[in-house]
């Protein structure tokens, strides 16, 4: 409206439209003769007074008057109209609040029956400008009673309080993030495992945030994959698909990985509607996702896990939705670090107290066998000096010298037998021996070995029994060498039981291995001597008597000459007087194998018959290469990462050759061995382990779980193409 404007006379002299700036200036000016109000002059006196009075008003306030809520305001309801003012001046409310008009038409149709209604901080959405924005606003609608005592409109009294509202929610938001924080460090606080820390820390910020899932995910930035590390699932969503083991990021978004690498996090309020997920929105359906955050941890510049947010139904992330999570990333992994730490000092300090104990106990066995070496060499040096003596001053016949000289001969021999076991220690223990290696048959072997010991057995009155198999089992080995090493295990097992008792030795076949077994029903072995029982100088508690002999140098020499023959020796026993078991493996060799080393392979050799091969390892790129290595020799290669896809994909294509890592996620090694073994079309397969396990317990895990084979990573490609090879045949 112009500043030249000057409203009539007439108008100017009502003094209920008096002043009133803006709005008091546009109702004078208005022609109210021609609309249904008439002439201001003939307004009810009630109207008149109220509008004098939002006139004057600082407050926001307004009249709606007659059945048609026709709308009169002051310049302070003005400004809070914005955009809609000044269309509405004298039109009906319904026109004015159209878009809220569900909420507000109750309001007046309360105030028609007399009452007023008052209400704080409630919010609306209205229409100003182009927006439409939550506000609140705290008002009161009180009845205007006319001339005839009815009501005849209504006048409200309007503040808005959007901003004190908006303030006192943050604060409250702070104090819960705060405490939410609060109770985050005191939980972790008090774990003791990284996988504790990262399920309690998902739990806590799927609560908070009220979503439907939290997982983290390692990522491994070359195949764009993340594998599933923990979740947490809220108890009103336990109905959702399960998520896979692993996927591959670029099937869910071909942008998701290059954010992550950037150090930002994905957020998607609607997986149907963001341009990056819709071309995939059936796979995070399928997984019960529509809207997703996924919060990447960097460590030195790289992507290594991520924090994922998952709704079963879109919603609108805030900006504390994701500072949350990446605090929680934050402190999680944080927490996690001070525990794998706090680990370390404690193995690291574990180990040292190990260490010198161990120390302290070799220092004494060593003081023990010096003093038992000194006794043991003694022992014959007796007869050997008593004799010399009786030769020197006394004349004998023949018999007697021969007899004399027969005890020095006895005991010259034992003196060496002792000597020479102290240096085959030695330079077993150093790697002087040189082996001697010839295709044996390991028969002819156990027959020398128990020529030597019958003499013992039968002077103990020992029941002894031998079993052997009807056909050659072939080892490349020393003869002599293997000989002594199963003599000892005969001699250790005639010594350690009682007279009358009962010892057994039988050689048979386990996979590509020749396996001996010696079992007696001797004196047994307590579990601490069972647990060094190869040590150097290990004996159980020494008698004064020393009935049983020995240095505790027979087991020792027993699994060094087994270990140079890539072979193992293993020990067992029950207990004391419950006799004892040692089993020795040797790796078998084929009867028409020529002596020496094994020959080299060059590469992959091509198989004379194509098998159907089947590679389970959850290392990509070990699994890849391997099946690579492997077709490229012919066969049918089939890979899997998980061990329920090897399951599947073993009832599937029924393999000859199962080759499968030890160290898999939810299913090890052994039980999918066992799993398999259980199946018809695997129950008859071939068996590989292939694993970075090698010590002796983890084969016979490996064994006892079914498999036929073993070999430990990096795998020797020219022993894993002989087996293929007599697997073909």
């Amino acid at each position: 409206m112009s500043n030249d404007y000057s409203p009539p006379v007439a108008v100017r002299r009502l003094a209920f439209l008096e002043g009133g700036g803006e709005c008091g200036e546009r109702l004078r000016a208005c022609d109210w003769s021609a609309s249904r109000m008439g002439p201001p002059e003939h307004w009810p006196l009630s109207l008149q007074m109220t509008l004098r009075t939002i006139l004057a008003s600082k407050f926001p306030m307004a009249i709606h008057w007659g059945r048609d809520l026709l709308t009169f305001y002051n310049d302070a309801f003005a400004h809070v109209l914005g955009s809609k003012h000044p269309g509405h001046l004298g039109r009906p409310v319904f026109e004015l609040w159209r878009e809220m008009w569900d909420q507000l038409g109750p309001i007046f149709e309360h105030v028609f029956t007399g009452e007023t209604y008052y209400v704080e901080n409630a919010s609306y959405a209205p229409e100003r400008g182009l927006t439409q924005r939550e506000t609140y606003f705290t008002h009161c609608h009180s009845p205007i009673w006319g001339d005839s005592g009815q009501v005849e409109g209504v006048l409200l009294v309007l503040t808005e309080s959007t901003r004190e509202v908006l303030a006192e929610r943050a604060f409250v938001a702070l104090n819960r993030r705060q405490a939410f924080q609060l109770d985050m460090a005191d939980r972790l606080r008090a774990l003791g495992s990284p996988a504790e820390i990262t399920a309690v820390s998902t739990e806590l910020l799927g609560k908070y945030l009220r979503v439907s899932r939290v997982y983290y995910s390692e990522i491994h930035a070359g195949s764009h994959t993340a594998f599933l590390q923990g979740m947490w699932t809220a108890s009103e969503y336990h109905g959702l698909p399960p998520l896979p083991s692993s996927v591959k990021l670029d099937e869910l978004g071909p942008e998701i990985m290059a954010i992550l690498e950037d150090g930002k996090p994905f957020v998607v309020d609607d997986v149907s509607s963001d341009r990056r997920t819709a071309p995939h929105v059936w796979k995070y359906q399928a997984l019960g996702i529509g809207a997703i955050v996924v919060m990447p941890l960097m460590q030195q510049g790289r992507v290594t896990c991520a924090l994922n947010l998952a709704m079963a139904t879109p919603r609108q992330w805030t900006r504390d939705d994701i500072s949350m999570t990446q605090d929680v990333v934050q402190r999680t992994w944080e927490a996690a670090e001070r525990v794998r730490a706090v680990a370390a000092l404690r193995a690291e300090h574990e180990a040292s107290k190990r260490a010198q104990a161990a120390l302290r106990d070799a220092d004494s066995r060593k003081d023990e066998f010096l003093a038992m070496l000194a006794h043991e060499l003694r022992n014959p040096l007796a007869p050997i000096g008593t004799a010399a003596e009786l030769l020197r001053r006394f004349q004998f016949d023949e018999a007697t010298v021969k007899r004399t000289s027969e005890v020095i001969s006895r005991q010259v021999r034992h003196m060496t037998g002792l000597i020479d076991d102290l240096l085959d220690v030695s330079r077993v223990t150093r790697g002087m021996v040189a082996l001697k290696k010839e295709i044996l048959d390991f028969r002819h072997v156990v027959s020398h070995a128990v020529e030597q010991v019958r003499p013992l057995m039968e002077a103990r009155r020992h029941r002894f029994n031998v079993h052997l198999p009807p056909e050659p089992v072939c080892v490349h080995g020393d003869n002599k060498r293997l000989v002594q090493v199963l003599a000892n295990l005969l001699n250790n097992a005639a010594k350690y039981t009682p007279e009358d008792g009962f010892v057994e030795l039988r050689v048979g076949v386990r996979g590509e291995n020749v396996t001996v077994t010696v079992r007696d029903n001797g004196v047994g072995m307590r579990p601490e001597l069972l647990a060094r029982a190869f040590d150097l100088f290990a004996q159980d508690e020494r008698t004064l008597d020393r009935s049983q002999g020995g240095m505790g140098l027979g087991l020792a020499l027993v699994q060094r000459l087994a270990e140079a023959h890539q072979g193992s020796v293993a020990a067992h026993s029950d207990g004391i007087g419950k006799g004892s078991t040692f089993i020795l493996r040797l790796p078998m060799a084929r009867q028409g194998e020529a002596s020496g080393a094994r020959p080299e392979h060059s590469g992959a050799e091509t198989a004379a018959r194509s098998l159907k091969l089947l590679v389970v390892d959850d290392n990509v790129d070990a699994a890849s290469t391997l099946g690579m290595v492997l077709a490229d020799a012919g066969h049918t290669v089939q890979v899997e990462h998980h061990p329920h896809g090897g399951l599947d994909a073993a009832r599937a294509m029924r393999p000859d050759v199962c080759l499968l890592d030890i160290g898999l996620p939810d299913i090890d090694g052994n039980e999918l061995a066992r799993r398999l073994r259980a199946r018809p079309e695997t129950a008859n397969a071939v068996l590989v382990a292939i694993t970075g396990y090698g010590q002796e317990r983890d084969r016979q895990e490996a064994y006892s779980a079914g498999f036929d084979y073993h070999f430990v990573k990096p795998v020797d490609m020219a022993r894993l193409f002989a087996l293929l090879a007599r697997v073909n045949t």
